[in-house]
């Protein structure tokens, strides 16, 4: 009889600590991401805890929502089959919005246009206003980069490569070349995190492609993904989205995101 009641207890227990957890849950926008996306998620090497551009906007959505923001690290191509699995609610790490994608999960409005970007010396920046003012110039990128690629498509232009970006950004300030080219968020967080360099460059705002990122969501959850867009619509109508795109990339969002 004892063995029995507390048989039934610890059933009784269990229920009880599942629809506790069943009801945190509710409470919590589980976000999937791979933290090597500096700087959009990434750890901090201080606090261990996970900081970027994305994490910023999310922890703003989790709260319009009325729930708590938990991060799971995991592979950038585990993120959409645990989004459709259920495991997590919503994904981020510079997802860029494809068509193929697009056939598999939902995608929030964009929040950030990517694609490669011109660095230039501030001292030139009436000079040099596109790519076409590149012809015929000596030009700074990181090897085997897509920004390298592009660097070489520019009709009469001497290719210097780098083995890091960094080291591109420093033979254009010692005026080794006329511009560098790589990826805009990469330079654009450079620069965020280096102020007392950054009055020495000026990056073009004119992107020689276009990617957007969205957060992704699956498709069987479209009620959520309509939570997230208003509280995207509502950081932007108050500002909150500006602050936090110039936190991260020292510039301000081109209109396009404002919208």
């Amino acid at each position: 009889m004892k063995k029995t009641l507390l048989a039934v207890l610890a059933a009784a227990s269990a229920v009880t600590i599942a629809a506790n957890a069943s009801a945190q849950d509710e409470k919590v926008l589980r976000m999937a991401c791979e933290s090597t996306y500096a700087p959009f998620v990434f750890f901090d090497t201080q606090t261990r805890k996970p900081v970027g551009f994305e994490i910023d906007l999310l922890e703003y959505v989790a709260k319009e929502m009325g729930r708590r923001l938990e991060v799971t690290n995991m592979g950038f191509d585990a993120i959409i089959p645990s989004l459709l699995s259920g495991i997590s609610d919503i994904g981020a790490s510079s997802f860029t919005i494809t068509p193929e994608r697009a056939k598999r999960v939902l995608f929030s409005k964009p929040y950030y246009i990517s694609g490669l970007s011109i660095l230039v010396r501030a001292e030139d920046k009436d000079k040099i206003k596109d790519v076409k003012d590149l012809e015929n110039c000596t030009l700074c990128a990181q090897i085997g980069t897509s920004g390298s690629m592009r660097a070489e498509k520019v009709p009469g232009a001497k290719v210097r490569n780098f083995n890091t970006i960094n080291e591109a950004y420093l033979e254009l300030n010692n005026r080794g070349c006329a511009a560098v080219i790589g990826d805009r968020p990469v330079t654009a967080y450079f620069l965020a995190s280096r102020p007392q360099d950054a009055k020495n460059y000026y990056h073009l705002p004119v992107s020689l492609n276009n990617e957007k990122f969205g957060f992704p969501v699956s498709k069987k959850n479209k009620a959520l993904m309509e939570q997230v867009d208003a509280a995207l619509d509502k950081a932007r109508a108050s500002g909150e989205f500006t602050k936090m795109y110039v936190k991260w990339f020292g510039e301000e969002p081109p209109q396009e995101l404002l919208k």
